[in-house]
């Protein structure tokens, strides 16, 4: 078989030819990663359960066709339990606990490394007739049917939110999706027609280490989203850049002020130009795409993070530094759940419309959690208009300012 009969590109980060990358050197050994950070995508697990057999054939197929005189497979620790099953394939394994670490044992000059998936897709591509490319991807978030999924290439994302994922769980509107892991792209709701190919996502910047399309509701406020984004990405930092280390927990940071009413004039343009920095500077690809989040989520959001910042306003009221809490008169059934504040700022009895003191409340949030009929809810800037003192549940008349019904002035009798 000649190696021009393999026309494929890798399934890995970066969809780079198979071919060339084969005649770019000679190999002596090849490196067949099964590696995943689970706590974002099972895409390795779907592929250990479903294909080990056939991603051991691609291996083999390289083998033969490049002279290979050793291979070794890098398990993630987190899928250890199919440690015994890839040994029967005679073929080394080893455990990979620290994905930095293993790096440089590697990625050498003599090594091919290969995801498990182009493994996969070397032996379809010349066994099943017609092949057509698919990629393993992870689809969560607020959809009815998560999970993971082979997806041809070229799908649209709206495609695969309705086909694959069955819709909005919440029924709400899509704010926008996440491409790629927590370093993937921003995409908004207009841009759903956009189809699932390497290209796309590497446009915006994601290595697509981790496929996964993960969906978000018009409830989410991206300023608070991007902060938890940053936040998860600084602890995944080996430390070895300044500008990956220091710049990504300082994009955080920022971001993070802005939830909370400290943001400032110029943290919007400081992030950006940070972000841009840390694209050019960094070493590895993690590095140059940690930011994307932010650096998406602000080209495509702008107006929502200079709410935050100039205006003190959170449109979604998720930062609670921007909102206030109150118990819906209409709702409340004095059921006394959430009597027992540790702040001692809800006031009421069994039977009586509770009451919140805005000036003794710290905004823990714990009334929200625990009232069962969700009547405390939130408001922004606008005060609803609420009894004044605890009144019987159902007297309350809205316009009557905590009167009781009927036993407000009478109407006025003609003389």
């Amino acid at each position: 078989m000649s190696i021009e009969n393999i026309n494929i590109s890798g399934h890995g980060i970066k969809n780079n030819s198979v071919t060339d990358k084969w005649k770019s050197k000679k190999f002596k050994e090849l490196a067949c990663l099964f590696i995943e950070d689970r706590r974002q995508s099972e895409n390795i697990k779907y592929l250990l359960e479903n294909y080990m057999e056939q991603v051991i054939a691609g291996i083999k197929i390289c083998i033969k066709e490049l002279g290979i005189e050793k291979v070794k497979i890098y398990l993630s620790e987190g899928y250890s339990e199919f440690l015994s099953q890839l040994e029967k394939y005679e073929i080394e394994v080893v455990l990979v606990g620290n994905k930095k670490h293993f790096e440089k044992e590697v990625f050498t000059d003599i090594t091919l490394v290969h995801h498990a998936e182009t493994m996969l897709v070397i032996g379809r591509s010349l066994t099943e007739k017609n092949y057509i490319p698919k990629k393993i991807i992870t689809v969560a978030g607020d959809i009815k049917n998560s999970g993971v999924y082979e997806i041809p290439f070229g799908t649209s994302l709206r495609e695969i939110i309705n086909e694959y994922g069955k819709g909005s769980k919440s029924e709400k509107g899509i704010k926008f999706v996440q491409v790629g892991g927590n370093t993937g792209a921003v995409f908004t709701e207009k841009e759903l027609e956009t189809p699932f190919i390497y290209s796309n996502v590497m446009g915006n910047g994601t290595m697509l280490e981790t496929a996964k399309l993960e969906v978000y509701n018009t409830d989410t406020c991206v300023v608070k989203w991007v902060a938890g984004k940053m936040l998860q990405n600084s602890k995944e930092t080996c430390g070895k850049c300044v500008y990956c280390r220091e710049g990504i927990y300082q994009l955080y940071k920022i971001i993070k002020d802005a939830t909370e009413g400290k943001g400032r004039d110029g943290d919007i343009d400081l992030a950006i130009e940070l972000s841009e920095t840390m694209k050019a500077g960094t070493l590895c690809d993690f590095g140059k795409s940690a930011s994307n989040p932010l650096y998406t989520g602000i080209s495509k959001f702008r107006d929502e993070f200079e709410k935050h910042i100039d205006r003190k306003i959170c449109n979604t009221l998720s930062c609670t530094a921007y909102v206030n809490y109150f118990i819906d008169p209409k709702v409340c059934n004095g059921c006394s759940e959430c009597i027992e504040c540790p702040q001692k700022a809800i006031k009421g009895g069994e039977n009586l419309i509770h009451i919140i003191d805005s000036d003794l409340c710290d905004k823990c949030g714990k009334c929200e959690e625990i009232c069962s009929i969700k009547a405390v809810k939130r408001y922004g800037t606008i005060r609803p208009q609420l009894p004044l003192e605890p009144i019987a549940v159902g007297s309350y008349s809205e316009g009557g300012l905590g009167e009781k019904k009927g036993l407000g002035l009478g109407r006025r009798r003609r003389k």
